[in-house]
């Protein structure tokens, strides 16, 4: 016959009813998995949304730049600018 010191040693090996029911089910699973996949999806089209606008952006500050280089080489060639303003144009030049 089971004591009480018996049964308590049981009941470290084994799991009752209420902790199995504590226990994630197939569908808290499911629906974590939803969550997380929903949170990727908006990240990844706010990650997509800033590489179009940075490729947007790259592309407006080539032609700038291009059309800057038009205005200083019209400029130098010209002799509106003097020679000092020259070099300072060339040494801010990052392009």
């Amino acid at each position: 016959m089971l004591d009480k010191k018996d049964i308590e040693k049981l009941s470290e090996v084994f799991t009752t009813r209420e902790e199995i029911m504590k226990l994630a089910t197939k569908d808290d699973v499911v629906e974590f998995k939803n969550e997380i996949l929903d949170g990727q999806d908006k990240i990844l089209g706010k990650l997509e949304m800033l590489v179009q606008e940075k490729l947007i952006g790259d592309e407006q500050d080539k032609r700038q730049k291009r059309v800057l280089e038009i205005h200083n080489k019209a400029l130098k060639k010209n002799k509106i600018l003097t020679g000092k303003e020259t070099l300072e144009i060339d040494g801010l030049r990052v392009f």
